[in-house]
């Protein structure tokens, strides 16, 4: 815990250098300074309508619709923007090319979305596979939860361990599904137990990863669980 802590304090002074001395461009203007500036920002991650991650109902605050919510223990899943364009691009520099930095630019539109959290919800991100975190050098929903519970005020925690290694990019929801049964477990229940939870995830596919987690965290005894996402693929 205490070298995982120091990595992410080393990378971070890293990338605060990087950025007075080689600032990134624009993903979508090209101009020098940030990943996204100021004048892309506003039209950089297209709004969703407010639905349901699972079947797209219109609902309200993204709530999960009265059918899904037979069959998930997830009751509102925020989803920022689709996973197209600038945001596509995005994910693949902080996810394949280390740009640990743009956590922040992605933290930041998620936040836009969030309405009002109870100051005793708990932010738990989606365990990353450890042979994931071994290639990048960090874990990429850690960092967004860690950024996103200081700009909140929010207590993060790390309380679920990923028990598998399966790679789920392709694969459809009955694989995915099949590949997360027992993937996840508790390692702080009495942090879980009657619990306010959001969940962190950088982007949701089919949904089978969340639901596994809530599903874990819900036999936990988790009083609530709703989930935040920055993407969305179609």
């Amino acid at each position: 815990m205490l070298i995982a802590t120091c990595y992410i304090m080393l990378m971070a002074l890293l990338d605060l250098v990087l950025s007075v001395v080689a600032p990134h461009d624009c993903l979508v203007c090209g101009l020098e300074g940030r990943l996204v500036c100021g004048w892309c920002a506003p039209d950089a991650f297209p709004d969703l309508p407010s639905r349901c991650y699972r079947c797209k109902q219109i609902t309200s605050d993204f709530a999960v619709c009265e059918s899904c919510c037979r069959i998930t223990s997830l009751r509102h899943v925020w989803i920022r923007t689709d996973y197209d364009t600038t945001a596509k691009e995005l994910m693949r520099i902080y996810k394949y090319e280390r740009v640990s930095s743009a956590h922040k630019t992605i933290t930041e539109a998620m936040d836009e979305i969030l309405p009002y959290l109870p100051v005793d919800t708990i932010i738990i991100p989606i365990p990353t596979a450890t042979s994931r975190v071994r290639q990048r050098g960090y874990d990429q929903a850690e960092l967004l939860a860690r950024s996103l519970a200081r700009q909140r005020s929010l207590l993060w925690v790390r309380a679920v361990t990923r028990l598998t290694q399966s790679r789920q990019v392709g694969a459809d929801r009955h694989q995915r599904l099949s590949q997360l049964k027992n993937a996840f477990m508790v390692t702080k229940p009495l942090v879980i137990k009657n619990a306010n939870i959001l969940l962190v995830d950088d982007v949701v596919t089919t949904g089978a990863t969340i639901e596994a987690m809530a599903a874990t965290l819900k036999q936990a005894g988790a009083k609530s669980i709703t989930a935040i996402a920055f993407a969305q693929k179609h």
